[in-house]
């Protein structure tokens, strides 16, 4: 079986997921889902007559893929929270020998520009992330209420596996959409039937509503530290303090040294980066922070603006929407390939990639790390106990230290040492 070929309405697209997989070859870069919209859309929608699609959270470019080849003629805009989706829709539109100039791709925070646009067919993956789902379909229905090629509202198709279409996620859908209906199940996947009706009590000012938009953000506030969380709403646990990251301010380093450069690397909303510099004011570093998640760049920014940490170091900080380290090393190299490096690496890895429990994503990240620091420098990072990252760490750096481990979770600090000769 071929898990990179796609076969579907008398085509076939080469499709990969991004990053490629080493450990687990059989992961695919679509699901029962996405083809069950793609032929739904394709057997009831004359395609070829549509002028504008919008793909909403698209994780490998299934479905854009199959719009660009059955509507080559219609503009499609995707809107995504996540930097790799994006890698991956214009990696399998190359793949499939497809024409890139009709597709258009912005972060999932610019929805709201489509107000005043015209829009025929909204095809929506529906997210597990339930604050993300409401903002998007919150978003959807204020800016597109009557807003179609047709004059009609435009038709919303959602598609998810049966286990998420949950009562939760026809709440939202019924809140924010008009005439909600689903389908039968078809291989444990499942679509929604919605319209874009605006629902809103300030007489249909699009603006105003956005403006005030309860669906956006999300403030944290915790006796234990000493910043207010505010949080989008795609931000790995929106609600609280992550667990891990809680355990890991206990054992922040401290820093000795002025003009230090560290990276929140996988920062979410930035409670490691900023709560280090909130830690250590008097040799406070220039703080970098990383994230793959637009949502999750906004909300470090907001963090910080928004703390107590001095103005200086807020306007030296950088945010960088990036894979891992690879946006961050391509700009850091100079012509002969030379990195300066970085001081040091703070991070709390993921374990998945949207529905699929993963290792990959964070082994990237150590070795993307040991790359980036300099001789001497520290990468230390929070992880699940059982996903035994020491080992990792160890083949890796020759050496691993453990800072601190309870039933649960493990610190552990890896330096760079010097290449033998």
């Amino acid at each position: 079986m071929n898990n990179t070929q796609l076969h579907i309405q008398a085509n076939t697209f080469s499709l990969k997921r991004f990053p490629s997989n080493p450990f687990d070859k059989s992961l695919r870069a679509w699901d029962a889902a996405d083809e069950y919209i793609i032929d739904h859309v394709a057997d009831t929608i004359n395609l070829i007559e549509l002028a504008h699609i919008v793909i909403v959270n698209d994780s490998f470019g299934a479905l854009t893929c199959a719009m660009a080849k059955l509507s080559p003629q219609a503009n499609i805009s995707v809107y995504t929270d996540s930097y790799m989706s994006m890698r991956a829709i214009a990696q399998n539109l190359k793949g499939s020998n497809l024409d890139k100039n009709n597709v258009t791709m912005h972060s999932s925070l610019m929805l709201s520009e489509l107000a005043g646009k015209s829009v025929d067919l909204v095809l929506l993956k529906v997210p597990r992330t339930l604050s993300y789902l409401d903002y998007l379909l919150f978003t959807l229905s204020q800016t597109l209420g009557t807003a179609s090629n047709t004059g009609q509202s435009p038709i919303v198709i959602g598609g998810a596996m049966v286990k998420l279409v949950t009562s939760s996620v026809m709440n939202i859908f019924n809140a924010h959409m008009g005439n909600t209906t689903t389908s039968l199940a078809r291989k444990k996947a499942r679509l929604i039937f919605a319209e874009c009706a605006v629902k809103t009590d300030n007489g249909g000012n699009v603006a105003q509503t956005l403006s005030l938009n309860p669906h956006c953000i999300h403030e944290v506030q915790d006796k234990e530290i000493d910043l207010t969380l505010h949080n989008y709403p795609n931000v790995f646990c929106r609600d609280q303090v992550d667990i891990g990251a809680r355990y890991m301010l206990k054992v922040l380093p401290s820093i000795t040294r002025a003009n230090q450069v560290v990276i929140d690397l996988g920062c979410g909303n930035g409670i490691l980066g900023t709560s280090l510099l909130l830690q250590n004011a008097a040799n406070a570093p220039k703080m970098i922070y990383i994230d793959e998640s637009f949502m999750a760049i906004e909300s470090a920014k907001v963090s910080l603006n928004n703390s107590t940490v001095d103005e200086r170091l807020k306007a030296r900080a950088e945010f960088l929407v990036g894979h891992c380290l690879d946006e961050f090393i391509n700009h850091s190299e100079d012509s002969s390939g030379n990195l300066k490096g970085v001081d040091l690496i703070l991070c709390n890895p993921p374990f998945h990639q949207q529905n699929t429990i993963i290792d990959d994503i964070a082994w990237q990240m150590f070795t993307d790390a040991k790359k980036a620091l300099k001789v001497g420098g520290e990468l230390r990072i929070v992880g699940n106990r059982h996903l035994d990252h020491r080992a990792k760490l160890k083949k890796l750096f020759g050496a691993c230290e453990i800072i601190a481990s309870d039933a649960k979770f493990v610190v552990l600090s890896a330096i760079k040492q010097r290449a033998r000769a």
